[in-house]
C-alpha cells in the first residue's frame, strides 16, 4: 500500500525504492508488475514504461484491469512520436470499453 501511496502522489524515487524492494522479497508480486510501467511513466521514461506494459499485458490471471495499462502504454507511444502505433491501440481501447458497456447493459436472463 506505501509502493500504491507514493505512485499516486508522484514520489517517484520512493515508489521506485519500494516497487524493486517488493520483486527483492517477490518476484511474482502482481502489484508491483503492474507498478511498474506506471512508474516508467512517470519517470518519463517511455520506451521502458512500453516494455514493462508489453510483460504486464501478457501476463496471464493477472488480478488488476489491464484496460488502465494499455491506456498508458498508448500514451507512452503518443509521447515517442509513435501516433499510427498509439492510434491503432486507442482503437483496441475504444472497442474494449464499448463491449464491457454491452454486457453490463444486457438485461439479466
Amino acid at each position: 500500500m506505501i509502493g500504491f501511496l507514493f505512485l499516486n502522489l508522484g514520489v517517484v524515487r520512493k515508489a521506485e525504492s519500494t516497487i524493486n524492494a517488493i520483486l527483492v522479497v517477490d518476484p511474482n508480486n502482481s502489484w508491483a508488475f503492474y507498478a511498474r510501467p506506471i512508474l516508467y511513466f512517470l519517470k518519463e521514461d517511455y520506451e521502458t514504461a512500453i516494455y514493462y506494459a508489453d510483460i504486464v499485458l501478457q501476463l496471464k490471471n493477472f488480478d488488476y484491469d489491464l484496460l488502465e495499462i494499455k491506456k498508458l502504454k498508448a500514451r507512452s507511444l503518443f509521447m515517442l512520436n509513435r501516433q499510427k502505433e498509439s492510434s491503432k491501440l486507442i482503437e483496441e481501447i475504444k472497442k474494449e470499453i464499448d463491449e464491457r458497456i454491452e454486457v453490463e447493459e444486457e438485461p439479466e436472463a
